[in-house]
């Protein structure tokens, strides 16, 4: 895998802003995945989780309806990558602040950010070299609360919420279709206890103004 390969898109429609330049088809295809599971659940989605992936690890944030998501394999340090993913995120809002709400198409922030995603890759590539050792050091205590979690937990949690979401859609429709059949019932109740006493005050009306007006 070639770490930090990268997303960016909006939690709530799931639809993707940004990608790294060399991404592949396969990673391109899961992150839409989860993207689409994050639509779904948000906003109770986690701001920040790791999904373990065999032997790689998705690492993502979320802020302000906007997710930062980047692959590592998993010898790639935790710390770092959300380092990477924090840096990006300020970096987005930092260029495209109040374009970000205008966003309506796919990729509408590629042109405008993907040479800042570039750069920023390849200043956290390594993280060996001497400024990415110096911010895993400052950054020791600030990873061990992220949570993480296996992708097909996730995915699978996310097509249990879609079942029950269709579920309570077929409920609804369900209950709206027996309220108005209740209606009609009862209409045919209240016709049938009325409706002699409705026809001759019709029929009397008739006679009277066939009687005093015709």
């Amino acid at each position: 895998m070639e770490n930090l390969t990268s997303f960016i898109a909006r939690a709530d429609t799931g639809m993707m802003l940004v990608e790294t330049m060399t991404t592949q088809p396969s990673w391109r295809n899961q992150a839409k995945q989860l993207l689409r599971n994050f639509s779904d659940t948000y906003p109770n989605t986690p701001s920040r989780r790791s999904l373990q992936n065999g032997e790689s690890l998705i690492h993502y944030i979320i802020e302000n309806q906007v997710v930062y998501m980047t692959f590592t394999d998993s010898s790639y340090p935790k710390g770092l990558a959300f380092q990477f993913l924090e840096e990006t995120q300020q970096r987005f809002v930092r260029e495209l602040d109040r374009k970000i709400p205008t966003f309506d198409r796919p990729y509408a922030a590629q042109q405008a950010f993907d040479m800042t995603l570039d750069k920023l890759r390849r200043q956290y590539f390594d993280p060996n070299s001497p400024e990415n050792v110096e911010k895993m050091e400052r950054d020791i205590h600030q990873i061990h609360n992220i949570m993480v979690s296996n992708i097909q937990e996730v995915l699978k949690r996310g097509e249990k919420l879609e079942k029950m979401s269709s579920l309570s859609q077929d409920l609804m429709h369900e209950s709206k279709r027996f309220q108005r059949s209740a209606k009609y019932m009862n209409f045919q109740v209240w016709l049938k206890q009325f409706g002699f006493y409705i026809g001759g005050g019709v029929f009397f009306i008739g006679v009277l103004y066939w009687r005093f007006f015709m």
